[in-house]
């Protein structure tokens, strides 16, 4: 066994240095100590890790959040605080200390912050990028969801203390959650935002050294203060931008790859050889409808049809080939304030009944016909035909358009409303309900614009309003009665708790459906 390398003479390995040392790690088929970089227990020297799909801008605040995206931030920009994965605790990252209450955070942040291009990081910088994200000017679908219904109040900061405060106009009980995806844009990338789109500007442990969209991102570490350990996270990553499973899966087994998450059917195939390591969703995939005063969608008799017909568990087979899970509640096991029992409340998989309660509407055979356009992308697989085939077959007839996420999500958030359901992806960064606000109601979050399906359920505002006004066990019992309120009147129907599996023989980490913790990254014996 090697032993490891002091990590400031790793940095400096030159151009035939780097391609030495990416030729062994490839050569390690995916991690094994013996390749000369990996010592047990230590991060690895360098790595090679697959993207999903592409980053859509280096602008954290203006992503659409693929997993490419947020994968790359995770690198690139620093959060005043972490959530640990193990745990679930809250712990320091750029900032040592908080103190945190319904309305108001507080933070300390660590001496001698800088960017990643060297530059010096002030306190009086971090509020200016909050200050951004907290515009509602700025466009950012993140804002509502961070900062509450009300928005923020104000942003102070004191240099000579290195602290920075933030006040919201109306209780928000997440602030500290919060600040773990409260990415900090250091000052060139907030003087010209247009070239952050193209050009990050990171406050995170790594910089880029080599960029080529849409195929391969080069990133290196560089000490940055905000880490305890410099050697904490490994020394260089190779991003590839590999969008099929299937060659994401192959490149894994020739050892071209170090990390590779597998969604879909090719996970089983590396299952019998590999132990995956399971990186699970925050918010289940859950069938929504759009439920303005128009559409056929907005009675309530045509929702509980709709979601008798569907089986929660055909569903994920045909989704994910089984790699997720089943889902009964959207709010999944892994998060804050997770009620089992409120999977009773929904309706289950009955296609008799279906077909009964659709000839009782006055539709279906025999009645009036009814026409569903159904949306479905390119990740569903075949889960979008099970949904049109289950519905057809109690005698709905059906439209389905497929495409790409980003084009399925520019269809449910505009104004035309041409659709009528789709099995929508709630996952989120957040492991607690509030993002659900920021979908399912016009009178918190971002507004009605974000409220996609036009949703109107009184009982999920009041509930989810008292919720971001409590803490403890208070908090839970109201959010465990709004999402209640949307499995009752079958405002959604959940199906599918996704979950990527990460293959990577020789390294263990802690993951989420989107992103790697690369502080976690560790060799293995």
């Amino acid at each position: 066994m090697t032993a490891p390398r002091i990590r400031s003479l790793r940095r400096g390995v030159g151009a035939v240095g780097v391609l030495l040392l990416s030729t062994s790690v490839l050569a390690a088929c995916g991690g094994s100590s013996e390749g000369g970089d990996r010592v047990a227990g230590k991060a690895p020297e360098s790595l090679v890790m697959d993207l999903r799909n592409d980053v859509d801008t280096f602008d954290p605040f203006l992503t659409a959040a693929d997993q490419g995206a947020v994968q790359m931030y995770e690198a690139l920009y620093d959060t005043p605080v972490r959530r640990d994965l193990k745990t679930g605790e809250y712990v320091p990252a750029m900032a040592t200390d908080w103190d945190v209450t319904t309305t108001k955070i507080s933070m300390t942040f660590r001496d001698g912050l800088k960017c990643s291009d060297g530059s010096d990081l002030t306190a009086t910088d971090i509020a200016n990028s909050m200050k951004r994200l907290a515009d509602p000017k700025t466009g950012s679908i993140y804002t509502g969801r961070l900062f509450g219904a009300g928005g923020v109040k104000q942003v102070v900061a004191d240099d000579a203390a290195n602290t920075v405060s933030i006040e919201v106009n109306e209780p928000h009980s997440d602030l500290l959650d919060s600040m773990s995806t409260a990415f900090v844009i250091c000052p060139k990338g907030l003087a010209d935002t247009e070239a952050l789109a193209t050009q990050p500007q990171g406050s995170g442990p790594y910089k880029v050294t080599s960029l080529k969209r849409g195929d391969t991102y080069v990133l290196e570490a560089w000490d940055s203060p905000a880490l305890e350990d410099p050697d904490s996270v490994p020394g260089k990553i190779t991003f590839r931008v590999i969008t099929n499973d299937a060659t994401r899966a192959n490149l894994f087994e020739t050892g071209d790859t170090d990390i590779a998450g597998i969604l879909g059917r090719d996970s089983q195939r590396l299952e019998g050889k590999h132990e995956p390591i399971r990186g699970k969703a925050f918010e289940a995939d859950s069938l929504t409808f759009n439920q303005r005063p128009e559409a056929p969608m907005s009675d309530e008799r045509l929702r509980r049809v709709v979601a008798q017909a569907i089986d929660a568990g055909a569903y994920t087979k045909a989704a994910s080939f089984g790699v997720g899970e089943p889902a009964a509640t959207v709010v999944t096991p892994n998060m804050d304030c997770y009620t089992e029992s409120n999977g009773k409340l929904g309706l289950k998989f009955d296609e008799d009944r279906a077909k009964a309660d659709l000839a009782a509407a006055g539709y279906g055979p025999g009645g009036k016909k009814l026409t569903l356009r159904l949306l479905g992308y390119d990740v569903q697989n075949s889960g979008p035909d099970y949904v049109a085939d289950a519905l057809r077959k109690i005698g709905i007839e059906v439209k389905v358009t497929n495409g790409t996420q980003a084009q399925a999500g520019a269809i449910v958030y505009g104004d035309e409303g041409d659709w009528d359901i789709i099995v929508f992806p709630f996952l989120s960064a957040a492991p607690h309900p509030y993002p659900l606000v920021t979908k399912m109601s016009s009178n918190l979050g971002e507004g009605g614009s974000y409220n996609f399906g036009r949703t109107r359920n009184a009982d999920f505002d009041r509930y989810a309003a008292l919720a971001t006004s409590s803490l403890g066990d208070e908090r839970c019992e109201h959010w465990a009665k709004a999402e209640g309120a949307l499995l009752e009147q079958t405002n959604l129907v959940p199906l599918l708790w996704p979950i990527a599996n990460y293959f990577a023989d020789g390294l263990t980490f802690e993951a989420t459906y989107r992103a790697i913790d690369l502080r976690t990254i560790r060799a293995v014996e």
